[in-house]
């Protein structure tokens, strides 16, 4: 089943942030009571709606938010709850570009980059802000470049791995200590490679160490050897340092699932696979897809990581979503609009897993027109 809705067109308003750490006064407001927002973590949800009119302003994004939740930023930042088809809450929008979401046991984390660099900013269950951190500032002479899983957060909501282009670094919330696990000026290596450069991290197991993924080399350098993709681990203490080098597979950006990574290929050197690690075990697999050129227009993971949608523009959108396990293709849509600007750029594909319905965006990034909102079932 597919639904479209076109949304009003409005400018996004930012607020502008500057301090690097601090406790703001907007507070979120919730739309239903405290007891409904706990029961709708403790649910398991079994139905579907994605009512777009809900939302005013542009919409713009969506993000995980756990238990059938998405996060969805317009004009503000809304709380819906998929299963009840409502919002839950609403609290000012971050000034963000991107963002993921980690829920934790209070409430959510949100990082990704925005007007004033990499930030978390911390909420309570009914998004009341309770705290924003400028994570460029707290690393001083190291930035985050990735747009998103630069910054990642722990389950219980206590710390932050933060993946900068000089380092991995550990940042205790609760102490305000920020531990450097890998320095990359100061030789961090092992079975013969280095780290050169790191660009996104994630937190797996019980929270007990931190995957990540980034650029290597050989060491001792080999000669005419260039840089290469490479994926690796570490203990929350910065020991049992693993690294794996990366042949003909270059990584695009890592997508957090709750039970799986996933690492898109830049689209220059696509070729219908996809690498994913499980969190739990560490083990790798690769996915492929049903084209050789599928891919390059965006890779989506599901929230649990179940399921794996692909997209392909032409003058139309293709969607493709696979399960993960089988590797099998379980549907293919393709939506289409008379005004060929919605196809410039890629869209943003949300699945739910437990409902096996996706949510397409089209428009959400191009302020001339309306953005377009399509759900489908698998």
């Amino acid at each position: 089943m597919k639904k479209t809705f076109c949304i009003t067109l409005a400018l996004l308003f930012t607020l502008a942030l500057s301090a690097c750490d601090k406790t703001p006064d907007v507070s979120g407001t919730p739309i239903v009571s405290v007891s409904d927002l706990e029961n709708h973590k403790e649910q398991n949800h079994s139905s579907f709606t994605f009512d777009a009119t809900l939302f005013s302003g542009k919409l713009q994004s969506c993000a995980y938010a756990g238990n059938g939740g998405l996060l969805v930023l317009a004009d503000r930042l809304y709380l819906y709850d998929t299963a009840a088809a409502s919002v839950l809450a609403v609290t000012e929008a971050p000034p963000m570009y991107d963002f993921e979401v980690q829920p934790t046991n209070d409430g959510y984390i949100l990082t990704g980059l925005g007007d004033d660099g990499a930030m978390a900013y911390i909420y309570d269950s009914s998004l009341s802000l309770k705290r924003e951190i400028a994570v460029n500032e707290l690393l001083r002479e190291d930035f985050v470049a990735s747009e998103t899983g630069g910054v990642a957060a722990t389950t219980d909501g206590k710390k932050l791995a933060i993946a900068a282009m000089g380092g991995l670094y550990l940042y205790d919330l609760e102490s305000e200590n920020l531990t450097t696990l890998l320095d990359v000026s100061q030789n961090a290596e092992t079975d013969g490679i280095g780290v050169s450069m790191l660009n996104g991290a994630a937190f797996a197991g019980d929270n007990n160490h931190i995957l990540f993924y980034g650029r290597g080399e050989s060491i001792p350098a080999t000669d005419g050897e260039d840089s290469f993709c490479i994926y690796g681990s570490i203990n929350m203490d910065g020991g049992n340092l693993k690294l794996t080098k990366l042949s003909d597979y270059d990584i695009e950006e890592m997508q957090s699932s709750a039970d799986r990574l996933f690492f898109p290929q830049v689209f220059t050197q696509n070729n219908g696979k996809l690498l994913w690690l499980n969190r739990a075990t560490g083990i790798t697999d690769t996915l492929s897809f049903s084209d050789g050129d599928e891919g390059r227009d965006g890779v989506y993971s599901s929230a649990q990581g179940n399921y794996v949608a692909t997209a392909v523009l032409n003058n139309n959108l293709t969607v493709r979503i696979y399960d993960v396990a089988s590797g099998e293709l379980l549907a293919t849509e393709v939506i289409e609009n008379a005004d060929p600007t919605y196809f410039y750029r890629i869209p943003r594909i949300y699945l739910l897993d437990e409902t096996r319905t996706a949510v397409v965006v089209l428009g959400g990034s191009i302020s001339e027109i309306d953005t377009l909102v399509s759900t489908l079932s698998f």
